[in-house]
């Protein structure tokens, strides 16, 4: 099945469904500014059909419950979509990275586990300097890794650390794989070694992302400012993607 065919054929048999057309233009948007290289503008609208646009739909002509459940289904999934065709997992944009820089000013930042380096980008676009790493082992599965939109090192995350740590202000990490507990290690590392630095994780917390060790480890730092950032970051599908400050 080819995902876009599919999710336009569908989304114009129940173009009445209110939400729909913005939510497929939002998706287009995004990821026509992955393709090209660059960050998407803004945050995604919440996807997907609600049970009241379901059963509303319904009672058009010719309509099926299943099509549009499968409808339902192309865009919940459209995260997994962008992630496994062009290498973005944690879905940052310009206006996250304006509202970051915003409330914590110029810094120097250390990304590591950086992939195609989304995080870097942002970060850099609003004038901030940035130092990107990457083990580079994801590059033999899928794409991440391969079109890098900074200059990416090639570096574990725990040896970035040792590497780069004393060159920057704070440490960024986006979306560690939940089932490698190499996460564990990088976070002792951090705290023992480099405990001024500001840690930065962007995840779920015991969902998507990072070892459930990592975050039973994980100490959270108060900061108001975390608020107002999670807000700009918005939040279009089940997982709960956040910004999180830890020590």
């Amino acid at each position: 099945m080819d995902y876009w065919s599919t999710l336009n054929r569908l989304a114009k048999q129940y173009a009445r469904i209110g939400p729909l057309k913005s939510q497929l233009t939002a998706m287009k948007d995004w990821q026509a500014s992955i393709a090209a290289g660059v960050l998407p503008a803004h945050a995604l609208p919440w996807l997907g059909l609600s049970t009241p646009q379901i059963d509303a739909a319904l009672t058009q002509p010719q309509a099926q419950l299943q099509e549009l459940l499968q409808l339902d289904h192309l865009l919940h999934n459209f995260r997994r979509y962008i992630a496994f065709h062009d290498g973005m997992w944690s879905f940052v944009h310009e206006d996250l990275f304006a509202t970051w820089h915003r409330l914590y000013g110029p810094q120097r930042y250390l990304e590591v586990a950086a992939g195609n380096g989304y995080v870097s980008a942002g970060l850099r676009a609003q004038g901030d300097k940035t130092i990107t790493t990457d083990a580079h082992t994801w590059t033999k599965e899928n794409v991440t890794g391969c079109q890098p939109l900074v200059p990416v090192k090639t570096a574990t995350a725990n040896a970035a650390l040792f590497l780069y740590a004393q060159q920057v202000d704070a440490v960024v990490m986006a979306w560690s794989p939940d089932k490698d507990p190499n996460d564990v290690r990088f976070l002792h590392i951090m705290q023992h070694y480099f405990p001024t630095k500001q840690l930065f994780v962007i995840g779920e917390r015991n969902g998507a992302t990072n070892s459930r060790l990592f975050w039973q480890e994980a100490r959270t730092v108060p900061d108001r400012r975390l608020f107002a950032l999670n807000r700009a970051f918005g939040h279009f599908d089940a997982i709960h993607e956040r910004v999180y400050r830890l020590q």
